[in-house]
């Protein structure tokens, strides 16, 4: 096989290519992928744009047309024939017997079409479908993860198993299902785009044509987000820890090791899962280029740069995989990690009593919220996701720019400027206002201003360079 180690799909290609763009790199990833001694070839006619299949058949290389449409199910269909046609090609002995087994297996050409098949079947193609792409992360789907299990479980497992299993597909039943969610929501949305799939992949023309006109557009959105100001949260940790350590029966280790995992997504704006899969707590991480990250506990560790990596303590995927990430510090609160002692936290034991992989995904959650509910009688504060959004407000305060803010949150800007601003509390905004660090104007502001000024000399140049953590060389002062 070729090499492997880039995955892309049309799901995380989304985040920078549109339309036709989208198709095309997918397709030259996809390429990639094709067994040794078969590939992929596009072919432009004006009916379309279809994919053929290159191989070598005797001493003649060649290109065949596979019955593959340029588009995002056909592109993984072409390379799943791509496999086909390698294992054929070392099956066979004789070139007549290849191609009429071409004929009846890649081309389809003897196969009458069904159009009357079962929800049932529909839905095993789905899956099929599924569990052999590749998730946004460039990691090829196992049906033993449980986060990939209940991937599947959110995004069309629950929305399919209100079909009619034994009946034809047909877009009655469907809409049935699709009616029973609350139009301009989430929910309504993602039901939708799961039926589409479902067309999508068993070529449902006619079904997939009359879902397309659905309008899905959220416009409903949840009304109970809790949010809490960082001074609540250092109230509260003080009231949580205000209790005799004699006494065991209110655990104080437990107490600790779990507000040091609420101080972590304070100060990094961590899921909760994801400060269970931070690599450098109390030991050093090595990247795969040589670069040494220090311990969280290294006391000589002033850039306090977190790894997260792509798997819990419990064997759970994290949302986005790998990625560094740093303090967000807000100007009223500069000792924050000293004031959480997050250089000697540990993290809590979690023990897993279930093997039902929807209960181990969400294990950290359900534990973290249950803590809060045995500590605080007041249940206002029972989302831990309201610390990861203070974090993003924090780095706001600290003039962190938003693209760092996305980066290190693991999410994009566009996210940041929507969701993430609505857990605002009314002392967060007036911190934003009042004591929010100031950024520094854009770089080429900055040098015609010194024009004007008339500070053109060297030592000017030498300090706009030194401020703004470039090179002399970019600034062109005349």
């Amino acid at each position: 096989m070729r090499d492997t180690s880039n995955h892309f799909t049309a799901s995380n290609l989304g985040n920078h290519l549109i339309g036709y763009e989208r198709l095309l790199a997918l397709f030259k990833e996809i390429q990639k992928q094709t067994p040794k001694g078969v590939g992929l070839k596009r072919e432009v006619k004006t009916s379309g744009t279809y994919i053929l299949l290159q191989f070598k058949l005797g001493d003649k290389r060649t290109a065949k047309a596979c019955n593959c449409d340029f588009t995002e199910i056909g592109i993984v269909k072409a390379l799943d024939k791509a496999k086909q046609v390698s294992e054929a090609l070392g099956r066979f002995s004789s070139e007549s017997a290849f191609w009429i087994w071409y004929d009846e297996v890649i081309l389809e050409k003897n196969v009458v079409k069904n159009d009357l098949i079962i929800f049932e079947e529909a839905i095993r193609q789905v899956e099929n479908y599924y569990w052999n792409s590749y998730n946004g992360k460039k990691q090829k789907r196992d049906r033993n993860n449980p986060s990939h299990q209940t991937c599947w479980y959110d995004r069309y497992g629950r929305f399919y198993k209100s079909l009619p299993l034994e009946k034809i597909v047909n877009v009655s039943d469907v809409m049935v299902v699709i009616d029973s969610k609350e139009r301009g929501t989430k929910n309504f949305k993602m039901c939708v785009r799961a039926m589409k799939k479902l067309a999508e992949v068993n070529v449902s023309t006619s079904i997939y044509n009359d879902l397309s006109k659905i309008d899905l557009r959220q416009i409903k959105f949840r009304d109970d987000l809790q949010n809490i100001s960082l001074d609540d949260f250092l109230s509260m940790r003080l009231q949580v820890l205000d209790i005799p350590e004699e006494d065991k029966r209110y655990d104080i280790e437990s107490r600790k090791s779990w507000l040091f995992v609420f101080s972590m997504q304070v100060v990094y704006g961590f899921r909760i899962s994801e400060v269970f899969a931070v690599k450098n707590i109390d030991s050093s991480f090595q990247t795969k280029d040589g670069v040494t990250i220090p311990a969280l506990n290294d006391p000589n560790n002033k850039d306090m740069v977190a790894v997260v990596g792509s798997e819990t303590l419990l064997g759970t995927t994290t949302k986005t995989g790998y990625r560094l990430a740093v303090p967000l510090i807000p100007p009223t609160h500069p000792n924050l990690i000293e004031e959480l002692q997050i250089k000697t936290g540990k993290l809590p034991q979690v023990t897993l009593i279930t093997d039902n992989p929807i209960s181990i995904r969400h294990k950290y959650t359900k534990t973290a919220r249950q803590k809060l509910c045995n500590w605080i009688k007041d249940t206002r504060f029972t989302q831990t996701h309201a610390l990861r959004h203070l974090a993003n407000l924090n780095g706001m305060m600290a003039g962190i720019p938003l693209e760092k803010r996305a980066m290190s949150l693991g999410h994009s800007p566009a996210m940041n400027d929507t969701v993430y601003k609505r857990r605002q509390t009314t002392k967060t905004t007036l911190d934003l206002l009042t004591q929010s660090t100031n950024q520094a104007i854009p770089l080429q502001s900055a040098v015609a201003i010194a024009q004007k000024l008339g500070c053109t000399d060297e030592k000017s140049i030498k300090l706009l360079a030194a401020i703004y953590n470039v090179h002399e060389d970019e600034i062109r002062i005349k």
